[in-house]
């Protein structure tokens, strides 16, 4: 196979050296520091022939300039951006100039590889039918994002059986995508079954199909989801729905790959990989009956649980960035960002929907928004007994909670300083009422480039 090649732009060497050896696959890392020099790579490169195949662009290094000339020459080539604290902001110019994706920092071996592959992946195929939908990318750069992608790292290559737990909304399907995406099996189909959704006298019938002649309708013989999923992966959400004589069914077919239609006289076989996923706690439903032992354990061979939102907060302002840019060419708007003080309400709410209730809560922003930024009063976050929400999570310490609160209002106050003074650092901190060392200090604490703002 042809070797990969791929560019890393950053100003600490040691983000090479892990990118090297993060990658498992034959890819030819070639390193410079800024975004001059990155452009000029790129531009002889493709000279000699050997163009990149993807960039990884440290936002601080080399800026939103060196995106839209790399991305300018019309090659193809795919622009992972990196960025530190903050990212939100990094992320959200890097789409809107068309970055392929966004890696938060600190930078994780397992994080890098899966993006950089998904990237080269796609950079080969070329054809918009068969790349990973944009929207099957997993945000976020807490800690605990990061150990979710080392997780994911050991798993998707390997055809072991995944049961993913958690509460609604917390992503778990999308976790699943990224599982089969990033596994062998990328190419072949990703079938999704709701085992709630579907009333209980059918769903052996959407499983595993039927013979002609099986009942009263069965006028031609049926393909069940596992014999349409073969090849590839079969994810059965609420699994903790699934009825006790079809946990039987669904037992036998990960242990030998082998089903029966409904009415037929023979085995079927099916190469499928099968991801499992619940908000039921199931240790519960064994315990009472309603969930058979020897199938929990046989689904339990990797499991992965799902943060709630309220406990990973640091990836608010990513997540809600990366909605706004999802959904606001459907509302006809341009909108550009959130208001510092909108941050600080995303941050300080409980999100008892998670990520889901997020994205519908910056789509529902979007709707009612009448400038370029999302206000606080944009944003309706509230209780079913009409009462307003504070959105203080007081479960929490105070001290994380007030610092989590003071960090998000003076990274985002100091980006709206410098948006409404194009970068001038000497009249942001004149209006501001403060010290021109104590904003730049704000400046260097955030890694906010003074140099987009002064494009812009």
């Amino acid at each position: 196979m042809e070797r990969s090649r791929l560019l890393v732009v950053d100003s600490e060497p040691s983000a090479a050296d892990l990118v090297r050896r993060s990658l498992i696959q034959d890819v030819d890392v070639i390193a410079v520091s800024g975004g001059a020099e990155a452009v000029r790579e790129v531009e002889r490169a493709a000279a000699l022939g050997e163009p990149f195949d993807a960039v990884l662009l440290d936002f601080d290094s080399g800026g939103i300039e060196a995106l839209d000339r790399i991305r300018a020459r019309g090659d193809g080539v795919r622009v992972i951006v990196t960025a530190g604290a903050g990212g939100g902001e990094a992320a959200g110019l890097g789409m809107r100039h068309g970055a392929f994706d966004f890696i938060g920092k600190p930078l994780h071996a397992a994080e890098v590889r899966l993006r950089v592959e998904r990237a080269l992946r796609d950079r080969r195929t070329m054809s918009s039918s068969r790349r990973p939908r944009k929207s099957d990318i997993l945000i976020g750069g807490s800690s605990w994002t990061k150990e979710l992608y080392e997780r994911i790292a050991m798993v998707a290559p390997t055809d072991v059986t995944v049961a993913i737990f958690g509460e609604s909304g917390t992503g778990k399907e999308l976790v699943a995508r990224t599982i089969h995406s990033l596994s062998a099996r990328n190419e072949r189909p990703f079938v999704v079954v709701n085992c709630g959704a579907i009333p209980e006298s059918l769903l052996e019938d959407e499983l595993f199909g039927h013979v002609r002649g099986a009942f009263t309708d069965a006028s031609k013989d049926r393909e069940g989801l596992f014999a349409a999923a073969d090849g590839g992966t079969i994810f059965l959400d609420e699994i903790g729905e699934l009825p006790i004589a079809l946990q039987v069914k669904l037992l036998r077919v990960l242990q030998s790959q082998e089903f029966r239609r409904i009415g037929d006289d023979r085995d079927m076989r099916a190469d499928v990989r099968v991801i499992t996923a619940t908000n039921r706690d199931l240790e519960k439903a064994v315990a009472a009956g309603a969930f058979r032992e020897d199938l929990y354990y046989r689904i339990q061979v990797f499991p992965l649980r799902m943060m709630p939102l309220r406990e990973r907060r640091e990836d608010i302002p990513l997540l809600a960035h990366h909605f706004l840019l999802k959904h606001k060419g459907k509302v006809g708007k341009r909108v550009e960002g959130f208001s510092a003080a909108a941050i600080a309400k995303l941050m300080t709410y409980h999100w008892p929907g998670n990520v889901r209730e997020l994205e519908n809560k910056v789509h529902h922003a979007l709707v009612l928004a009448g400038g370029e930024q999302i206000q606080p009063e944009d944003i309706q976050l509230e209780l079913g007994s009409g009462r307003r929400d504070t959105g203080l999570d007081v479960t929490r310490p105070f001290r994380e909670l007030k610092r989590e609160i003071v960090e998000g209002f003076e990274r985002e106050y100091t980006r709206e300083l410098l948006r409404r003074h194009t970068g001038n650092l000497a009249a942001a901190a004149r209006m501001a009422r403060i010290d021109r060392k104590n904003l730049w200090s704000l400046v260097k604490k955030y890694r906010i480039d003074l140099g987009a703002y002064r494009r812009g």
